[in-house]
């Protein structure tokens, strides 16, 4: 199985609905990939269902809308909004347009159980309707910056100490021109998969025997026990966060 590479720009259009980077039609293991944009004054979608959302920025800032209580969140944020929460996010940042990626689960591209209330990107900065207010109330969201990372968390910008049930999120930033990923093997191979969004540069994924460019804005499949390597070709740095099922957390990236 080869993986999959696809830019948000050849899917996705201005002011348009999320696109999926990775779909069912690519046949992922664990979990689908979505770019979507918000305009100022506008919000994502204001729904509930039973699945989870792992969110990240990438760019603009804004407030996410969680069970009626509200949170800043900003470029670099790494959000974790658990299960059965009713939410959205409002861009009220100053910052332009808000970009991010955002996984969810299979299930959520399998089931129309989410009932939105307004249309992805495209709403008024308004709170669900009565009919979408519940009392029930989830656990709180996790918001957490990039830049704090720091010698506990590792890489691991969402991990399972965070309640994440599906897969964790990592972040892989600077990795330096000429650098290339487990150096040692000349790359590697493990029975899990990797999701993946670069943030900026452009670099190789050697994959099997074979070679793809990959740059900022692609998101990309790697499928299991596929013998891989990230290689940074550029002279810029490469970024990328990457998604793995919990399985693989204590395994390296």
């Amino acid at each position: 199985m080869e993986p999959v590479i696809r830019n948000f720009r050849t899917i996705y259009k201005p002011e348009g609905p999320g696109a999926r980077l990775i779909s069912l039609n690519d046949n992922p293991p664990t979990c689908t990939m979505s770019y979507s944009e918000i305009y100022p004054n506008k919000t994502s979608s204001h729904h509930s269902h039973p699945w989870e959302h792992e969110v990240y920025v990438i760019r603009g800032a804004g407030t996410l809308v969680c069970d009626r209580k509200e949170y800043p969140v900003k470029e670099g944020d790494a959000m974790f909004i658990p299960g059965n929460a009713e939410h959205y996010t409002l861009n009220n940042g100053g910052q332009g347009v808000i970009r991010r990626i955002e996984i969810n689960p299979l299930v959520a591209a399998q089931t129309n159980a989410a009932r939105s209330a307004v249309a992805a990107g495209g709403g008024a900065g308004l709170p669900p309707p009565p009919s979408a207010r519940g009392t029930r109330r989830s656990r709180p969201p996790v918001i957490r910056n990039y830049r704090a990372l720091d010698a506990q968390t590792g890489s691991r910008i969402l991990n399972t100490k965070d309640g994440v049930p599906n897969y964790v999120m990592l972040y892989n930033g600077n990795m330096a021109p000429g650098a290339v990923s487990h150096p040692d093997g000349g790359g590697h191979s493990h029975p899990w998969e990797h999701v993946v969004y670069f943030l900026e540069g452009r670099g190789t994924l050697f994959c099997d025997g074979k070679e793809y460019m990959v740059a900022e804005g692609d998101g990309v499949l790697v499928p299991p026990n596929s013998f891989h390597q990230w290689r940074n070709t550029s002279d810029l740095p490469l970024k990328r966060v990457t998604f793995n099922p919990i399985v693989a957390e204590g395994h390296g990236g």
